[in-house]
């Protein structure tokens, strides 16, 4: 078996030994720190990608959010568009005001007069009909269904009356009058006070809540057409100190 001479001083293969390992370790370090660029850019750049993205997301939600925005001030505007049709439906002449007029001015009794008219709009109350409410079941240990009452609000026209009598026994009679009237519902009666309309003359000066019945149409279908000249001049003629009463107002 041949052996090898290595005529190479021994510390010159110890620094040539050194030199590749020193040369590996620097290759090697070299590769982790370029795998560690490449990992630490990679996720810049996801990084900065995330970032673009959400940012467009969070336009893109501003965008709708103000599309929503509008939606919703336009969906308000319709229902007051809508509002307002039902109300100018409800003030058209769906029930001629000269029919109206005409009613309480002939249910006046005799030395009784109206001084003042004030018609509305508002919301009223209306309970539904036991029938048309649906039953719900009771807790349990408890027999049979129970109805629930529900309240519902409807545009109903009120009238305001304001007017001079010269007792107390005219305007109750003037309100029973109203109340058996079918084209009008909820006569109430605000106020009823002394009223000094002329020096040694007093009379009664009241003041008149009433609704116009849902069913004031149907009333009016079989009322035969005036002019609305000719249905006022049934009523009663008051008397001069009943028919002047802004008059006395001013005296006093």
């Amino acid at each position: 078996m041949l052996r090898v001479l290595n005529f190479l001083p021994d510390d010159y293969v110890e620094r040539q030994r050194a030199r590749r390992a020193n040369v590996t370790c620097l290759l090697m370090a070299g590769g982790c720190l370029v795998v560690v660029g490449l990992v630490a850019g990679f996720s810049v750049i996801r990084a900065v990608g995330t970032a673009a993205t959400r940012a467009t997301v969070e336009k893109q939600y501003e965008q709708a959010s103000l599309r929503i925005k509008d939606l919703e001030q336009l969906q308000k505007h319709k229902q007051d568009l809508l509002h307002k049709a039902d109300l100018s439906a409800a003030l058209l002449e769906r029930v001629p005001r000269s029919y109206i007029l005409a009613r309480l001015t002939n249910h006046l009794p005799p030395e009784t007069s109206l001084t003042s008219l004030k018609m509305q709009v508002e919301k009223v109350a209306i309970a539904t009909p036991a029938s048309e409410v649906p039953e719900v079941p009771q807790a349990k240990g408890a027999k049979g269904k129970k109805r629930v009452a529900a309240v519902r609000t409807e545009d109903r026209l009120r009238f305001r009356l304001d007017g001079l009598a010269q007792t107390d026994v005219q305007v109750a009679e003037y309100i029973s009058r109203l109340g058996t009237d079918p084209l009008f519902d909820a006569v109430d009666l605000q106020f009823s006070e002394e009223f000094p309309y002329q020096i040694g003359m007093t009379m009664r000066r009241f003041q008149l809540s009433l609704l116009l019945s849902r069913d004031a149409e149907r009333v009016l279908e079989g009322v035969p057409d005036k002019a609305p000249a000719d249905v006022p001049a049934q009523a009663p003629a008051p008397s001069h100190a009943a028919a002047t009463p802004k008059t006395g107002e001013e005296q006093s």
